[in-house]
């Protein structure tokens, strides 16, 4: 299945909602793009492909957070059942 960027972007995702984001976004950085073109590619901010890689630090009232976890591939979950 082709990978395709949102048609509505005016609406609120939320981070739930951004998960074949996320996928596709992994799986271009483990091809090797930088994370900028994946973030282009994908069509999400840049600073949410850093968030996504790196996690988030606390800062003042804000809580940190850890890295997101990258989608494990279906091949790998039927070896292990």
């Amino acid at each position: 299945m082709e990978f395709e960027i949102r048609t509505v972007r005016t609406v609120a995702q939320g981070r739930k909602e951004l998960v074949r984001e996320r996928e596709e976004y992994f799986r271009l950085m483990d091809q090797g793009l930088t994370s900028y073109e994946a973030c282009r590619i994908v069509g999400i901010n840049y600073r949410a492909g850093k968030r996504w890689r790196n996690g988030r630090t606390p800062s003042g009232r804000t809580k940190g957070a850890p890295p997101a976890q990258r989608p494990v591939a279906p091949s790998l979950v039927r070896s292990v059942l």
